[in-house]
């Protein structure tokens, strides 16, 4: 154990001369421009980190729509949102729009009615008239009776096109909501 010791203290201080006798001037004007070089590159990633891509804010009126023959579907939009997308040169490539729903089962338990609201059947209006529909890969919500369940339904929307409308479809009923920019 003290031979351990020995060589750690020769080994310190062989660093600690040779730190202390090859400094100049030189050097040390060269250690400040790194640092001030590593603080200017700190300050750049936190622009890039501040500069995401943009977000939209959407108004739903009405916020609820009542589906089905039996008027069983209650979906209320809690939130509708858009990201901007954007290609390597910074061309605008449309948009995503995410939609969060709560779906309630307003059937009782006694009668157990069972639905299935898929975001592939829904359509996104465009202010263009076109209809989109819901991404597929947001899936369904299938509401228990007498309870809700929140779904996220997802739509690609084109470039130079903005949502107008969103049409809900269950049993033969359809109900639209329009979508607004805030």
């Amino acid at each position: 154990m003290i031979k351990n010791i020995s060589k750690f203290a020769l080994i310190s201080l062989g660093m600690i001369a040779l730190s202390s006798c090859g400094g100049t001037s030189k050097d040390k004007t060269a250690d400040a421009d790194t640092t001030i070089t590593k603080s200017e590159t700190i300050i750049k990633h936190g622009d890039k980190a501040e500069n995401g891509p943009e977000t939209i804010a959407y108004t739903v009126s009405p916020d609820t729509a009542v589906l089905g023959k039996a008027k069983e579907a209650l979906v209320k939009v809690v939130e509708a949102s858009a990201v901007n997308l954007q290609d390597a040169e910074g061309k605008s490539t449309g948009a995503e729009l995410t939609v969060k729903l709560l779906v309630t089962n307003k059937s009782t338990l006694d009668a157990k009615k069972y639905f299935s609201i898929p975001a592939s059947d829904a359509r996104l209006q465009l202010d263009n008239g076109t209809s989109i529909p819901g991404s597929k890969e947001s899936g369904s919500t299938e509401p228990d009776a007498e309870a809700s369940t929140e779904a996220v339904w997802k739509f690609q929307v084109p470039a130079n096109a903005n949502p107008s409308k969103l049409n809900f479809f269950l049993d033969g009923t359809r109900v639209s909501v329009g979508i607004m920019k805030e």
